[in-house]
């Protein structure tokens, strides 16, 4: 047990006070020998045995009552540990600080003008003053690498600035939270106290997601009964005037180019917004008008002349949370595109080649590609179907990573060859009379999208017979059965689509072309535009993988996983901005992570603009109880001798 107001228990003294006045009472009186005395001594001999049990019982309730009452002010609580009483807190070997670096992190911190991420780190510097001889340990949402600090101070200084610096990324709480753990096993750190600061914005926490990995986390914590306790320090922000800028599409067209810009934002009152419009560094002005909560806007922005190929930063004016007033384009990957093809099955083969001679002015063909011959940087775009040799595999992994889009579809018998970056599973056949049915695709947007003029594909009807099932990437159509039809996966710096069957007449209907028409064009159409140039985020795979990339719009030290910009490797221009739910200003509140972060040892606080405290298991309500019990008892000692003699006749 320990004490959140100790200075309280000066209080205990209070307790001696009744056994004191008592004492000072008999020295009052001075004893005269009276004749008549002895025979009133002996008539009431045994009544004063009692008597003066009772005056000291009374004694012992009153010290009691008094006991209870200091203790009850001293606010005690239940011991982290397994002592009894726990007066000073013992040292733990570490103190390790899991922060929270996503972009959100640098709104002002309410009632104040630090930002959050200042003044999460004075808060940390408060918290591990307590423990000076500990060693400081500190873990981040973006890298999740641990790094011990010789003194607290260190955090300040000019090397730890990019550590500590901010972002445009976002993060994953639960899984920082597990990597400190794991270096706290590691380590075999007995005695740890854990800090974990942040905004608990929703989008950080993953709730669903990472379901599992929260219940693993609470039961690591409650297996070392009281020797690792995390406190979670919530920083609520100001709550200030803020646009926020997104895009939802865009297209090219010609020499112009249309973003549809989504403009949100807390002031309620309509206005005009300038919007600054950088092209390849020539900075121009445009006029947006706005209306609360929400405007699209789709502005025509000239590229008559501008490089064939180049950038686009659209800005909002400056508020009090400038990281979502940005937004980063390139343009200009609208060119003949160049498809090889490598199918050993041949209808596959010829179904797609049919499908892209119907572009021979935007489609290359490459029929004779061969990877053996070291072509595929020759080309745009691959078609790939049936297992190459581990050598080749190596190069369609890299011509991917680095840029290039590839189509893959199943081999045509089970066997255990498979790309590292796709398997499929066995093949699952049908009979005719009970098809795989394809029931669920996103009719809106994308690549299954409805036409111009609202009608579906015609998904529903294709007739499946066989089917293997691809393993990686995210599903864009599902069967009735939750399987899937087809899977995107990005990979470094490419794209790959995974189909789970063949346009084989022994497979499917696939090669009749109702469906694959015109998703292979919208395929290729997405790949030559390369919208994940565009819409890529800071913090993502591939801002983690892409370590060749150079900033063009910012310091030429900064990385995509962590600041947005415009960004080259001398072949391509992308396009990182900041993780778009950073601006889904969702906090999920104690009570919400509560029911995943359920732990005794898990401690809760909201940080004011002066202090915080931590909430923890105060136990004061007992002794509130043991006081009223003991004054209770008191009374009833007090009660005159008669009235018990009088109930003992009656009865």
């Amino acid at each position: 047990m320990s004490f959140l107001q100790p200075i309280a228990l000066f209080g205990l003294i209070l307790a001696a006070t009744p056994i004191v006045i008592h004492l000072l009472n008999l020295m009052r009186h001075r004893r005269e020998s009276w004749a008549a005395m002895r025979f009133l001594l002996r008539a009431k001999e045994n009544s004063s045995r009692i008597s003066r049990i009772r005056k000291w019982l009374t004694l012992i309730f009153r010290a009691l009552a008094l006991s209870a009452l200091a203790i009850l002010m001293s606010r005690p609580i239940a011991s982290d540990d397994s002592s009894l009483i726990n007066f000073t807190k013992q040292k733990p070997e570490v103190v390790m600080l899991v922060f929270d670096r996503s972009s959100s992190m640098q709104k002002n911190f309410k009632d104040s003008s630090n930002k959050l991420i200042q003044r999460g780190l004075e808060e940390f510097e408060q918290f591990s003053k307590s423990w000076t001889d500990s060693k400081l340990v500190v873990i981040e949402t973006v890298f999740k690498e641990p790094i011990i600090l010789d003194k607290i101070e260190t955090i300040y200084d000019e090397q730890m600035q990019e550590f500590f610096g901010s972002t445009d990324s976002g993060g994953n709480l639960p899984a920082t939270l597990n990597e400190a753990l794991n270096w706290l096993d590691e380590s075999e750190i007995g005695h740890a106290e854990i800090l974990l600061v942040s905004d608990q914005q929703e989008t950080n926490w993953k709730i669903q997601e990472n379901e599992q990995l929260l219940e693993n986390i609470n039961d690591r914590i409650d297996a070392k009964e009281g020797l690792w306790t995390l406190r979670f320090l919530n920083l609520k922000p100001a709550d200030l005037n803020n646009l926020s800028l997104l895009c939802k599409s865009y297209r090219e067209e010609n020499d112009k180019f249309y973003p549809t810009l989504l403009i949100s934002g807390n002031q309620k009152d309509t206005k005009s917004l300038t919007i600054k419009i950088n092209i390849n560094g020539n900075l121009s002005i445009m006029k947006c008008p706005f209306a609360y909560p929400l405007t699209t806007w789709t502005p025509l922005i000239s590229l008559a002349d501008q490089p064939t190929t180049g950038w686009i930063k659209i800005s909002l004016p400056e508020d009090s949370f400038s990281h979502d007033n940005e937004y980063f384009f390139t343009y200009g990957n609208q060119k003949m595109m160049k498809v090889g093809i490598h199918c050993k099955d041949e209808q596959t083969k010829k179904f797609i080649s049919a499908i892209c001679n119907l572009r021979p002015k935007k489609i290359y063909l490459d029929k004779d590609f061969s990877v053996q011959k070291n072509e595929l940087n020759e080309n745009d775009f691959l078609i790939l179907q049936g297992f190459s040799t581990p050598e080749e595999e190596i190069k369609i992994f890299e011509f991917i990573n680095n840029g290039g889009n590839a189509l893959l579809f199943p081999e045509l018998e089970d066997n255990d060859k498979s790309y590292s970056f796709q398997k499929w599973g066995d093949t699952e056949t049908i009979s005719e009379n009970v098809l795989f049915e394809i029931s669920e695709w996103n009719r809106n947007e994308g690549i299954f999208a409805n036409t111009a003029n609202q009608r579906e594909l015609g998904l529903s009807y294709l007739k499946i017979s066989k089917r293997k099932i691809p393993t990686e990437g995210n599903t864009l159509a599902f069967y009735k059965d939750g399987k899937s039809f087809l899977k995107r996966r990005t990979l470094g710096q490419g794209i790959v689509y995974s189909f789970s069957t063949l346009p084989n007449v022994e497979w499917s209907n696939l090669g009749d072309g109702f469906v694959l028409v015109p998703v292979l064009l919208r395929i290729f159409d997405e790949c030559s535009e390369n919208p994940a140039l565009n819409f890529l985020e800071c913090g993502d795979s591939t801002s983690m993988e892409s370590s060749n990339l150079v900033s063009i719009t910012g310091n030429l030290n900064q990385k995509p996983s962590i600041k947005a910009g415009v960004y080259t490797n001398k072949k391509k221009l992308f396009a990182f901005n900041r993780k778009a739910a950073e601006s889904q200003n969702v906090i999920l509140t104690k009570k919400e992570l509560q029911k995943n972060m359920s732990s005794n040892h898990i401690l809760w606080s909201d940080a004011s603009s002066s202090s915080f405290s931590f909430e923890r298991a105060e136990i004061w309500n007992l002794f509130l109880i043991l006081m009223l019990l003991f004054l209770l008892a008191e009374s009833l000692l007090g009660l005159p001798v008669d009235n018990f003699s009088f109930r003992k006749k009656r009865l």
